[in-house]
């Protein structure tokens, strides 16, 4: 037998008698036991039922409240509370040890208002870190085949419209709160954001295009000039203070400062910056201070190689008011 433990906690002592009338019509056959404290009273049973009926009765007593199993500390007034529990070492009819036992707590609590949640129609949307501002405009609305009032959704979502301005409107649907217009207007505003998302990408990928125009060039030209072993060309965009570093396992090798040691360095033996065909690689990777790119070629007789494979090197330009400051070389 399935025993199960009722506690009733009543908050308000003058609630006494209507809950003990509710008890004793559903001629329990048990003894109940009422404890009074200074502030409430606990009444006590035990049955082999767990007496769901009681809550439906002292609702009645009490059509302005509720039960409920979830409630947030001081919200709301408990004024009844009822718990039940059965040990988890209670068996059924054959014996069997029940697997999910009782133990939960009812508050009866005053019924919440159910006002119409308000809602800001203007909508804030973030591409990246520039804030886009969007508005879902709703308007009173009439089915005039059955005079049905409600509200439908206009057709702009780019600023507040004003109920009085001719707009186009949604007339596929009427709803029926604000809040659920409020709703479904989301749902297509997203499709708009969607697209001027989009639209702002290819605006931003054009703009960068357009930005990285000239130093692209700037390189290319440097990279011909180099391979045609044109001084007036390798220099044409350094600027008067510009650093040369190779590097070999990111140990520097060799440094320039300044056009002068650059072109002596360029016109030594030891150069292995021009005529070497060098062909960039599709790979441009820019970054706020500077511009890395790779090169690829096979070595000349001059390169001493002991094959003829292609090679690869590692540039890393700098560039500022569209002058080379500085170029590394990785091998």
């Amino acid at each position: 037998m399935i025993e199960t433990e009722i506690t009733i906690s009543l908050y308000r002592k003058s609630d006494l008698d209507s809950i003990t009338q509710v008890i004793c019509k559903r001629k329990i056959e048990a003894p109940i036991f009422i404890l009074e404290y200074e502030n409430h009273y606990q009444i006590k049973l035990s049955s082999n039922y767990e007496q769901w009926e009681l809550d439906t009765a002292i609702i009645e007593c009490f059509p302005d409240y509720e039960f409920t199993t979830d409630i947030a500390s001081g919200r709301k007034e408990i004024r009844i509370q009822i718990a039940r529990y059965q040990s988890e070492f209670s068996t059924d009819g054959w014996g069997r040890q029940i697997e999910n036992p009782l133990n939960e707590v009812k508050y009866l609590i005053k019924k919440a208002t159910k006002a119409p949640e308000k809602f800001n129609p203007k909508i804030k949307v973030l591409f990246e870190d520039s804030n886009q501002d969007y508005c879902i405009n709703i308007v009173n609305g009439i089915n005039k085949a059955s005079g049905e009032k409600g509200f439908l959704l206009v057709n702009h979502f780019k600023e507040r419209v004003e109920e009085d301005v001719t707009a186009e409107i949604f007339k596929d649907k009427l709803y029926k709160s604000q809040i659920n217009a409020f709703h479904y207007g989301f749902f297509k505003l997203q499709e708009i954001v969607n697209k001027d998302f989009q639209d702002y990408q290819e605006l931003k990928k054009k703009k960068l295009r357009e930005e990285q125009k000239i130093p692209r060039k700037i390189i290319r030209d440097f990279i011909t000039s180099c391979n045609s072993f044109d001084i007036d060309g390798i220099t044409k965009n350094l600027a008067e203070n510009f650093v040369y570093e190779r590097r070999i396992n990111w140990q520097t090798e060799l440094k320039t400062e300044g056009i002068k040691e650059f072109i002596e360095f360029i016109q030594s033996a030891n150069q292995d910056l021009c005529s070497k065909s060098f062909k960039i690689r599709s790979q441009w990777n820019f970054s706020p201070y500077s511009i890395s790119i790779g090169v690829k070629f096979f070595p000349t007789l001059t390169d001493n190689a002991t094959n003829n494979f292609l090679k690869y090197k590692q540039l890393c330009f700098v560039l500022k008011s569209n002058k080379i400051e500085s170029l590394i070389e990785d091998k």
